[in-house]
């Protein structure tokens, strides 16, 4: 798993890094196949805001947060993230269990 980090009007700080890796390596114990991930963090005035996109053999997830906190706009696009992945897995779930109930049904 590739993670990349993109600052716009901002340094992206080593602690700043460690805590997205942190965050974004849990993400694999939802989702296997995770090509790369691409981060950008953006400061305009007060808002902080934090781009995030997810690239799997699965599909692309995105999410975007902004706070007036750079740590609060990282973890809520990250929280965004786990619940696209989450209702994806869900749905591949479901989809298998009614393959097999129709198999079987047969």
């Amino acid at each position: 798993m590739k993670i990349t980090f993109t600052g716009r009007h901002v340094e992206v700080t080593g602690n700043l890094k460690q805590y997205a890796e942190e965050r974004l390596s849990k993400m694999s114990t939802y989702i296997d196949d995770i090509i790369d991930i691409h981060t950008t963090l953006s400061v305009e005035k007060h808002r902080h805001q934090a781009d995030i996109s997810l690239k799997s053999k699965t599909g692309v997830f995105m999410a975007s947060a902004e706070t007036d906190d750079m740590y609060q706009s990282l973890s809520h696009a990250i929280d965004k993230l786990e619940i696209q992945v989450h209702k994806k897995q869900g749905r591949r779930q479901a989809s298998r269990t009614r393959e097999l109930e129709t198999a079987a049904g047969e």
